[in-house]
């Protein structure tokens, strides 16, 4: 870590975790202890990998209206880990603009809770944060919840052959919708947003993964969603000439 977290005081934590929920579901820490949570290594089994992959195809296949085989296991492999990335990258990014401080995602502080859902849930039970500014707020979250992610896409890469190009680059994009959704209801927050995109786009493993094309992010791989029937293609997506913030 870049520098050691920054003691919370626990009112002050509790504080955080409310202002958070008030961004929406994605930001939201769920912080609670769960009797049934798990260390990452249980999500992180092949077995459990492959069965929350073929859950996220059955639910694009029902999203779709198409049977699920119509639905390629790449394709919905990319989809899991994009929506992943979103759910953990969603509160440090929160965080980072709206309080000054980022909640500590990684190895140690997140636990699994099993479900039947196709999305893995996650919970906190003892957050950690870490005072950050402009200038630090990427290495922060770069060297915390990236490798949780990166790991869930190697996992992915070696049991379906998932490019680590397509799983860094859905990183990007899901930091990149993060601050497109905090927008709406943060304007303000916006160009600061996409100022942290650029910086995490300027780390390892996300170095050229991205870029801001006339202030519009346009990612520089594709994360396979067009590939379902009447899907069309994200508005990021590098097979398109105009890509949207």
């Amino acid at each position: 870590m870049t520098d050691t977290p920054a003691p919370v005081h626990r009112g002050e934590c509790a504080r955080y975790l409310d202002e958070l929920s008030t961004l929406g579901g994605y930001f939201a820490l769920p912080a609670h202890p769960d009797a049934q949570s798990q260390s990452l290594a249980g999500l992180f089994a092949d077995d459990v990998v492959t069965d929350h992959v073929e859950r996220t195809r059955d639910a694009i296949a029902a999203s779709v209206g198409c049977p699920p085989e119509r639905i390629s296991l790449r394709m919905a492999a990319s989809s899991l880990q994009l929506g992943v990335a979103a759910r953990l990258l969603s509160p440090a990014i929160g965080g980072a603009l709206c309080l000054g401080a980022v909640p500590v995602l990684d190895q140690r502080s997140l636990r699994w809770v099993p479900g039947a859902g196709h999305a893995p849930q996650f919970t906190v039970p003892a957050p950690v944060w870490q005072a950050v500014d402009a200038q630090t707020s990427a290495q922060v979250i770069a060297e915390s919840v990236v490798p949780v992610l990166t790991e869930l896409g190697a996992r992915l890469n070696a049991l379906l052959s998932l490019s680590p190009r397509i799983t860094s680059g859905n990183l990007t994009s899901a930091a990149n919708g993060a601050v497109t959704v905090l927008a709406l209801s943060r304007p303000e927050q916006e160009a600061p947003g996409r100022a942290l995109v650029r910086a995490l786009a300027s780390t390892e493993p996300l170095r050229g993964t991205g870029e801001f094309v006339d202030g519009r992010f346009r990612r520089r791989s594709c994360c396979l969603y067009y590939q379902a029937p009447r899907a069309g293609l994200c508005g990021d997506c590098v097979l398109i000439p105009d890509a949207t913030p």
